[in-house]
């Protein structure tokens, strides 16, 4: 077991241990008989330093995924509804095959996509029919639903009967809108991998107007849609059918400061609502930043002391390889020199939100900071034609960073 895991489990457990030494000052502490039908057992005690053991119940069980802790012949803790325990399911399916014995192959894979939730999951469609159709017919909905029901600690019978409302009367109660054409648009949305912070950015973007009505006439709507339209509210569907679904997300994140970096250069550009793909897109950015880059120097630096004053102080001291940019020339060659378009970023820099620096090694490098929670952090770095920086770099950048705070 990783030491992560492990410092899981004795957080978990340590709880358990003050409920269990609280419950024997008492006379009514619950006995434990032993264990009977369907209860698996795992026994902790060699790494917490104390008798105790996990008990759990597989899916073919009285109880699906129920589960209790036990020490010295006492139940300490037992689960509510939908409450996983601090070891994860994969680390006890491991130690008892018996556990997953049962599970259907679809649910399996369901509960690949969204490990922090298998639990829920498992148990929900064990105990619940509803649950399981909900977990074919449309299983993102299922994952909010659950994600709510967690959230709120919502009883087994509460969800029964939730489940069973028409599907816009169920969006309602999760808070989300409650239409039958939302219920229609998420059994259109593949449940694929997904983390819990991004399940708060799908739960976001479905509660605003705008971003459904773009969403509907997508012909093969997404996970990376959703989250996308969280980072850049304003986008149309030529953009959006960029996104495919097995996209990962820094060439999502890559579209988002294409697209930024264009509006930049060439504010309401006509071309850039006529781009088709992102081989097209590439192409307009580097057009337009070669276009930038060939404006007089000299000129542009002037207006720009004219337009914003003195170029702004260093935040954070260079060193022998890190050297900040001075002025407004500096930051115009800089972009020239790359060949990539950060001299576009003139009213972020004279509004002292970004400040830029040339890293000479080990490779050459534009380095953008911006302010972070009071602090200074990396916002990007690129290379010669917006070239992704080495590991090497990235680490060199860190340890500036981490000296300087």
């Amino acid at each position: 077991m990783s030491n992560t895991r492990l410092c899981t489990v004795l957080m978990k457990l340590i709880f358990a241990q003050a409920k269990y030494y609280n419950k024997k000052l008492f006379s009514n502490q619950t006995k434990h008989c032993g264990e009977s039908s369907g209860w698996r057992s795992l026994d902790l005690s060699a790494q917490l330093g104390y008798p105790l053991a996990l008990e759990i119940q597989g899916w073919h069980s009285s109880k699906p995924f129920s589960w209790r802790s036990v020490g010295d012949g006492v139940v300490v803790a037992e689960s509510r509804f939908l409450q996983a325990p601090g070891l994860p399911l994969d680390i006890l399916c491991t130690q008892d095959n018996a556990l997953e014995q049962g599970i259907p192959v679809e649910l399996v894979s369901l509960g690949d996509n969204v490990p922090f939730m298998r639990y829920a999951l498992y148990q929900a469609c064990a105990c619940l029919p509803a649950a399981r159709q909900l977990a074919q017919d449309s299983p993102l909905l299922l994952i909010l639903t659950l994600d709510w029901a967690q959230r709120l600690n919502i009883e087994q019978t509460e969800l029964a009967v939730r489940l069973s409302e028409k599907r816009a009367r169920l969006l309602e109660m999760i808070g989300l809108p409650g239409s039958a054409s939302l219920a229609r648009l998420l059994s259109r949305i593949p449940l694929t991998p997904i983390t819990s912070w991004q399940l708060d950015s799908v739960r976001k973007c479905l509660q605003h107007p705008d971003a459904l009505a773009l969403l509907r006439h997508l012909a093969r709507p997404n996970l990376n849609h959703l989250w996308f339209l969280n980072r850049f509210p304003d986008p149309w569907p030529k953009l959006l059918e960029m996104i495919e679904q097995d996209a990962p997300l820094h060439e999502i994140v890559w579209l988002q400061r294409m697209v930024e970096d264009i509006q930049r250069l060439a504010p309401n550009a006509p071309q850039l609502y006529r781009v088709n793909d992102t081989q097209a897109l590439q192409q307009l950015h580097d057009d337009l930043v070669e276009r930038f880059n060939a404006l007089s120097q000299v000129n542009r630096a002037a207006a720009l002391a004219l337009q914003y004053g003195d170029y702004p102080e260093e935040p954070i001291s260079g060193n022998a390889d890190i050297v900040a940019l001075e002025n407004w020339d500096a930051l115009l060659a800089e972009g020239k020199r790359m060949h990539h378009c950060i001299g576009s970023y003139e009213s972020q820099v004279g509004a002292r939100q970004v400040f830029v620096y040339h890293m000479q090694e080990p490779e050459a490098l534009t380095i953008a900071l911006t302010s972070q929670g009071g602090k200074w952090g990396l916002q990007e770095a690129r290379g010669y034609c917006n070239a992704l920086p080495s590991e090497a770099s990235l680490a060199a950048i860190q340890r500036w960073l981490t000296a300087y705070y």
